[in-house]
């Protein structure tokens, strides 16, 4: 790693609380490497050395994906607090660098950090990157077909590019995985702010085959009369 990457570790691992360590472990249901820092810890460290990457985006991302490669979700979750100061900034032409990031991705935590305060900027910059994300929905990695959903979900909530959420929801709803469940649920909620008579009747055509947690995350924002559930 590079001499900011370093110093960034050293400083989570001096930081470590073994304790809130123990208490994460058993918070992620998947297996998670940490040190058990709080959010507020790993915001005051991303502060501590932004001064270094400041101006610089392409440095900003390089440290990010060093941090992300460790697997560490301290590390990851610095690497992204650091990176959110350059949102305004990230364009469509950093798609390719965040596909391979999405290869690092162990938790539902970073994942979702990664694709609403980055990957959905790429697809609000070009929405034909949504094609991108459809490939995404049959890969064999859980954390890539939850990213899938998870990115549209700021777009989501502005009731915009609904037929893309359409054609992205598709191939996950019968998904038996219940992170990816609980993302496409997600996604399908923000959408139902702006269109809640379309997703009532999205829900209903799908309540056959999809699964209870997709309808309940999905009708958690509808109301009552327009929520879906599964029945026995």
């Amino acid at each position: 790693m590079t001499s900011l990457a370093d110093r960034i570790m050293a400083e989570i691992e001096k930081q470590g609380d073994p304790e809130r360590r123990a208490d994460l472990l058993r918070y992620f249901k998947e297996p998670i490497e940490t040190y058990g820092l709080s959010q507020k810890q790993n915001k005051t460290i991303a502060d501590q050395f932004y001064p270094e990457v400041k101006g610089d985006l392409p440095a900003a991302l390089a440290v990010t994906e060093e941090l992300l490669k460790t697997g560490v979700l301290d590390a990851a979750s610095v690497g992204l607090k650091m990176l959110d100061r350059f949102r305004l900034k990230i364009t469509a032409e950093h798609f390719p660098l965040f596909d391979k990031l999405v290869d690092y991705l162990g938790n539902w935590a970073i994942t979702d950090h990664l694709t609403t305060h980055m990957i959905s900027e790429c697809v609000k910059d070009d929405p034909k990157l949504t094609e991108e994300l459809i490939k995404w929905t049959s890969s064999e990695n859980r954390w890539r077909r939850r990213a899938s959903a998870v990115t549209m979900v700021p777009i989501a909530r502005k009731g915009l590019m609904l037929d893309d959420v359409y054609r992205i929801a598709e191939p996950l709803m019968t998904d038996m995985d219940d992170m990816v469940q609980k993302g496409v649920g997600w996604m399908l909620k923000e959408a139902s702010r702006e269109y809640p008579g379309e997703i009532h009747d999205y829900l209903v055509k799908w309540k056959p085959d999809t699964a209870a947690l997709v309808l309940r995350y999905a009708s958690e924002k509808l109301p009552q009369e327009l929520k879906v559930y599964k029945t026995k």
